[in-house]
Parts: structure tokens; sequence; C-alpha cells
């Protein structure tokens, strides 16, 4: 008779209690704080860098020159700020616009961003698969990141084409790198374009022209407040379109006929539809809701300036711990293939995305 051997379940580690998440968040606000207060002086503020940019490159140098260990102890409050502060700021914003200022900008902060989104998996699909020889999951992965809203999205579709962790995180790794060069390039594009080329382009319609091709919702508003509030505001709108077209893009991947993912096939349906759940943008859902609030009057006049300082503070914290997790080192690990795709895409929609806007203006 042999003996059986039963191996002991893993056990995760159990994650961190709230108090030692917010304990680590402390030293982040005070340097997101004072972001705010530097980008107001008017030796920074007369060059156009928002706080937001600020705390972005702040951590993004010190991640890259100061040891691990220093950074290590602030990892469970850079969780809080990189997730549920940014998602709060993010449904915060639509304190600042109402349905008014959706209707202004016309069809083209509609129409622009949503064909965006769909050239761009169908291009970067098709080129990834035949042109860079990845699977067609991982060609999927990395340009769901560069259509739709970044990180998360690569993350919510990898729920649905079922990839593993390392596909995943090359997937991530590329749209955080091109997404935060498009958010220091796209100011100065601005800038050559208005200044140097003399190209009529207004701040309302660059704005839809950034929501509709930068990657990350953080790096459009840091991107838009660059150039200015009118900017950032199309900007946000234009970007909101598109984050919620994830909900309905996951649904249609996830029942797409014949595809070896497909949630009709057996008992993977229920979990398949319980991760999309799961993925559904809802701060934008918020965002939504907190713009309808603002429209119909019943937010205080005297409450909104807080709320604002509040919201700007929410987002250059999450903005600090966005750069404080950007290694680039690792990033140019991520994988050349997936990078080429990403960068090709990253070309696409900054030329693609630009033709688009100059037809619709």
């Amino acid at each position: 008779m042999t003996a059986t051997t039963i191996s002991a379940p893993r056990v995760s580690p159990p994650a961190p209690s709230w108090r030692a998440r917010l304990v680590p968040l402390v030293p982040l606000g005070l340097i997101a704080w004072l972001a705010l207060l530097l980008a107001d002086h008017p030796a920074i503020s007369r060059y156009g860098i928002s706080a937001l940019t600020l705390a972005m490159c702040a951590g993004m140098v010190a991640a890259n020159t100061l040891p691990r260990e220093w950074i290590a102890p602030l990892s469970p409050g850079m969780q809080v700020a990189r997730h549920h502060l940014l998602r709060l700021g993010v449904a915060l914003y639509g304190l600042r616009l109402t349905f008014g200022s959706i209707a202004a900008l016309g069809l083209a902060g509609i129409v622009a961003p949503l064909l965006m989104l769909v050239a761009t998996l169908l291009v970067g699909t098709w080129i990834g698969s035949t042109v860079f020889g990845l699977s067609r999951r991982d060609a999927i992965l990395v340009s769901t990141g560069s259509a739709v809203c970044g990180a998360a999205a690569a993350i919510a579709m990898s729920q649905v084409v079922r990839t593993d962790d390392k596909q995943t995180a090359v997937a991530v790794a590329t749209v955080v790198l091109f997404g935060t060069v498009g958010m220091l390039l796209y100011p100065y594009l601005y800038e050559l374009a208005t200044q140097h080329w003399h190209w009529a382009v207004s701040e309302r319609m660059f704005g839809i022209y950034t929501g509709s091709t930068l990657h990350e919702v953080a790096q459009v508003i840091a991107a838009g407040k660059m150039i200015s509030d009118p900017t950032a505001d199309a900007a946000v709108v234009s970007k909101m379109v598109r984050v919620l077209a994830l909900g309905p893009l996951l649904l249609v991947m996830a029942f797409w006929p014949g595809a070896s993912w497909n949630a009709r096939k057996g008992e993977a349906a229920g979990g398949t539809m319980r991760g999309i759940l799961k993925s559904v943008p809802w701060f934008a859902v918020g965002f939504v809701a907190v713009m309808a609030v603002n429209s119909g009057g019943f937010v205080p006049q005297g409450w909104k300036p807080s709320l604002v300082a509040l919201d700007n503070w929410l987002l250059a914290c999450a903005m600090l711990a966005i750069g404080l997790q950007t290694r680039i080192g690792e990033l140019l690990r991520a994988g050349r293939k997936p990078l080429a795709l990403a960068g090709v895409l990253f070309v696409f929609l900054m030329v693609g995305g630009a033709a688009l806007c100059a037809a619709m203006a």
C-alpha cells in the first residue's frame, strides 16, 4: 500500500488592514499637497505645469533613483491612492461639468473616441497576430489597453480572454510606458500645432483629441490641465465615452462566436460574467451621477471650491502613486513584441486621432 501525500492548501497572505494602508498614505498626501502649492507658484505656473504632472514626475524620479527598500513601506498607501483615490477623484471631476458642457462638445466628442476605440482594437489585433506573431489573446490584451483606458482595461480584458499574470503584466507595462510618454508629449504637440505651425486647433478640439487617444484617465487629466482647464474638461468627457464603452466591449468579447474563451462554453460562463461585473468601471458611472447632480444645481456654490480642491488633491495623490510604481527598466524589459505593438498603436492613435478630429472639426 503506497502512502498518499496530501499537500497543505496554499494560504494567501492576509490583506493589509485599513490602518496599515492609510498610515503610509499620510506622506503621499503631504507630497501631493506640496505639488499643489508648487504648481500655483508663478515660477512654475507660467510654464503650464500642473500639480498632477509634478506629482507624477516626482514619483517617477523617486522610483528610478531611490533604493527600493526606501519606497517599499509606502506600498499599501500607494495601492489605496492608485485605485481608490483615483476612482473617487475621477468621479468628483463631474463637479466641474454639466450635461450642457457635453452638448457643447458636439457629435465629435462622442463619435471620435468610439471610432478610435474600435479602430485601435481591430488594427492592433491584426498587426499583433500577423506582423509581430503574437497570439490572438496577447494582441487583444495590448490593443485593449491602448484602445480603451489603459491598465484597467487590460486587466479587465485579461479576465475575459483568460491570460496569465505575466501576459497581463506585460500588457499593463506597455500602456503605462506609452501613456506616460503621451502625457508629457501632448501639451508640446498643442504648442507646436498652434504657435509654430499656426494650425487653427481649438482647445476644445484638442481636448477631444486627447481624450480619444491617450491611454489612462489620470494621464488625460494631467495632459489636458497642462494646456488649459477647458481642454482638460473636454478631454475628460471624451475619455469617459471610451471608459463607459468598456463594459459592452467585455460582453462582446466574452460571447464572441468561435472564440476559445467563449463564455457560453461549459461552466466558464458564470465565472466570466462575474469577472465582467467586477471589471465594470463603476467610477465612470459615478462620474456621470456627480455630473447629473451638478447639472441639476444641487451642489451649493459655496461648496464647490473646497470640493474641487479636494478633487485636485485626490488626483495628485493618485498620480504620485502611479509615478512611484513606474520603473523605466522594468517597463523596457516587458517584452519586445508587445512593446513594439504598443508603440505602433501609440503612433496610430496620435496620427489617426489627429486626422479624424481634423475631419470632424
